[in-house]
């Protein structure tokens, strides 16, 4: 997964430069005038980012979700894909957005403990072919969107620097800055324990491809 390692290098920098970012988006509604122009090409601007984020978001509660199911009871299985698909069906996309952020850092939570713990470790390799086929296929795509993460995150990041020319700009840019704590946790998540999940896997003989920039994910029904 040297992608992932990759990516994670690159996010640092872009957080730092994101988190400076933001601490300009407070400071807007001090300034006067602004001279921007193409006000409403912001605004589809973001529309975009916030549709691109919901779908990351989606594929990495899924992914995360899949991985967690393998370890699960039946009862808990079907729990998880109830609410899974409850979020995928909000219309809204930055409704959407909010509620997998939030289904992916409880699912995220829950993977680390499994990790922390031992129980992954554990069973890993008990697991039967087809879990652990979808804890490969969740892997790789987690990897994706690690690397859509890292290119979201500086996109948020031009986003709201030339939302800084026009204070007018403030509430476009909002969903921008709410998008992304998200996209740093993933990012985050991909360096610490879900780094030790891919080997973990790879331990168990579970093929985990490296994603790479034109990898297309695969479709996991959970």
């Amino acid at each position: 997964m040297k992608k992932i390692a990759q990516a994670v290098m690159v996010a640092a920098c872009l957080m730092g430069a994101a988190g400076a970012a933001n601490a300009q988006l407070g400071g807007l509604g001090s300034m006067m005038g602004g001279g921007a122009k193409g006000g409403a090409d912001l605004g589809t601007e973001v529309n975009t980012f916030v549709n691109q984020t919901a779908s990351l978001s989606q594929m990495a509660s899924r992914s995360v979700t899949a991985i967690n199911m393998a370890f699960k009871s039946a009862e808990q299985r079907e729990q998880a894909r109830a609410e899974q698909a409850a979020a995928e069906k909000i219309t809204d996309a930055k409704e959407r957005e909010s509620r997998l952020a939030k289904l992916y850092e409880s699912q995220a939570a829950e993977a680390k403990r499994l990790y922390d713990s031992g129980e992954m470790k554990a069973r890993m390799a008990t697991l039967d072919s087809a879990s652990k086929k979808q804890v490969g296929d969740a892997l790789l795509n987690f990897g994706i969107g690690t690397l859509q993460a890292v290119a979201l995150t500086k996109t948020g990041q031009s986003l709201i620097a030339k939302a800084s020319a026009n204070p007018m700009n403030i509430s476009k840019i909002v969903p921008v800055k709410d998008a992304l704590p998200l996209l740093g946790q993933v990012v985050s998540d991909s360096g610490s324990f879900m780094a030790g999940v891919v080997k973990l896997a790879q331990g168990a003989k579970i093929d985990v491809p490296t994603p790479k920039a034109d990898s297309k994910p695969v479709d996991i029904v959970i």
